[in-house]
């Protein structure tokens, strides 16, 4: 016999990072001319990979 559930309560906790565990924002961290280039093909492909969804 399956049982319904009509109500859930939960409590959410917000996770705290303490400020010296954090990473840098993106922009400071600096990127190898390899990475650079991957991430730049990766972009690339994303964006033709969109443009053929349309057509």
């Amino acid at each position: 016999m399956p049982v319904f559930i009509n109500e859930v309560i939960t409590e959410a906790v917000p996770n705290v990072v303490p400020p010296s565990t954090q990473q840098p924002a993106q922009d400071a961290m600096p990127i190898s001319r390899p990475e650079y280039e991957l991430m730049s093909t990766l972009s690339l492909l994303n964006e033709r990979q969109t443009r053929l969804q349309f057509d």
